[in-house]
């Protein structure tokens, strides 16, 4: 077997592993890029990725951080975040390790993790699955015993968002899947899927129907008001009844509200350091609005800002981000920083309108995902999220006829 066909199946490998452990994942990657080095051919793999503007834009983030350097005084955390950002230089390599016969493997291999995890998160709810330390259980969250294996729900209930429309996008969309196996994938789809509700995901939650109103669009491809209309009755029966039927959606939703309007008295709640995070974090956009504070210099100012305008809220100032991607890049480089976010997001539409790819609802749902997740964690810093990110970008965006096999 060629070190190509190796490291493809790796990658298939990586696919089905990196959400048990952000580690596991990291390791595959490496093994990835020594074999991608010992395979050699620098010259050809650069004439597959050369004119790709969503992998010229991966390194034009990393080196963004690269310059934020020359503004930055605290260099031990400017290393931890470089640490974190450099694996983004990872998506031109996977772009070249990709194989076209293994399209369908790497997607496969996701959805069959996210639907362990989801039968293990039933095992979980049920008491059928004792607590093993293994699991990597949080704390019982707002009274309730946490029930997401591995993962913390801010992880769990985004991946199983997006597990859930790729199984959408296979059973509606795509249009070479035996009838068997649509019927298939929709009992594990209802099955997924009531799973959302059992869980404390909210953002999870939230862009599960952000992805559920784009796919109606996309079903009803070329038409407006009937799509619009069945997006808004999925919408208003959908949100209302997990809310009325589902204990743990009920509860994260009125605390949310409730932490909201009073954050001020709640600061060091879940979404009451969110808010104060925020508000601190618009005050360093304010002192820095062209190139921000550096690549490293986050923690410190924030905590300087936040001891000045909000010292009871303790919550937020060990923290390397300020729950929000777009606010964290401003922090760091302003204007600048969210110009290169931005252009990210551009070369993924440009390319979508581009595209002839059979994936071409797919490379639409991907930045749409995105877009709304980075509103509340830092999902663009080494996380399982950055993970998929690197999978999927690489194999949505790459030059398909460029594909190796």
């Amino acid at each position: 077997m060629s070190i190509a066909m190796v490291n493809s199946w790796l990658l298939i490998l990586f696919a089905f592993t990196f959400l048990f452990s952000v580690a596991l994942g990291n390791i595959l990657l490496f093994f990835i890029l020594l074999l991608w080095l010992i395979e050699g051919n620098f010259a050809e793999k650069f004439q597959r990725v050369k004119h790709n503007p969503f992998a010229w834009a991966a390194v034009a983030f990393v080196a963004l951080h690269l310059i934020g350097l020359l503004w930055t005084s605290d260099w031990a955390f400017a290393g931890f975040v470089l640490k974190k950002e450099f694996k983004y230089l990872m998506i031109p390599v996977l772009m070249t390790v990709l194989r076209r016969e293994h399209l369908t493997h790497y997607m496969v291999a996701f959805v069959l993790s996210v639907l362990l995890m989801v039968l293990m998160s039933y095992g979980l709810h049920w008491d059928l699955i004792p607590h093993y330390a293994w699991l990597r259980l949080e704390a019982a969250v707002d009274g309730t015993a946490d029930t997401t294996p591995f993962v913390s729900h801010i992880v769990y209930n985004p991946a199983l968002a997006f597990a859930l429309y790729l199984l959408l996008y296979a059973i509606f969309l795509q249009k070479t899947l035996p009838p068997l196996l649509k019927w298939g994938g929709f009992v594990v789809f209802v099955i997924m899927s009531a799973n959302m509700f059992l869980t404390h995901g909210r953002m999870g939650q939230l862009v599960f129907l952000a992805l559920l109103t784009l796919f109606v669009f996309q079903y009803y491809q070329g038409k407006v008001l009937k799509p619009a209309l069945m997006a808004l009755l999925l919408l208003v029966t959908l949100a209302p009844t997990a809310y009325l039927l589902s204990p743990v959606v009920q509860q994260r939703v009125d605390l949310a509200i409730h932490e909201i309007q009073h954050y001020e008295e709640l600061p060091n709640s879940s979404v009451g350091a969110r808010v104060i995070m925020l508000l601190n974090s618009f005050e360093l956009i304010r002192e820095n609005p062209v190139f921000g504070v550096g690549t490293g210099d986050y923690q410190q100012e924030y905590t300087r800002v936040s001891r000045q305008n909000s010292p009871e809220a303790v919550r937020g100032e060990n923290l390397a981000h300020p729950h929000n991607v777009y606010v964290q890049e401003m922090v760091q480089f302003g204007v600048l920083g969210l110009a290169v976010l931005l252009y990210w997001f551009y070369t993924m539409l440009l390319l979508y309108r581009q595209s002839s790819s059979p994936l071409k609802p797919v490379m639409l749902a991907f930045p749409l995902f995105y877009a709304v997740i980075f509103c509340s964690d830092g999902y663009i810093m080494d996380h399982y999220l950055t993970l998929l990110f690197l999978l999927f970008g690489a194999m949505l965006y790459v030059n398909h006829e460029r594909l190796r096999g």
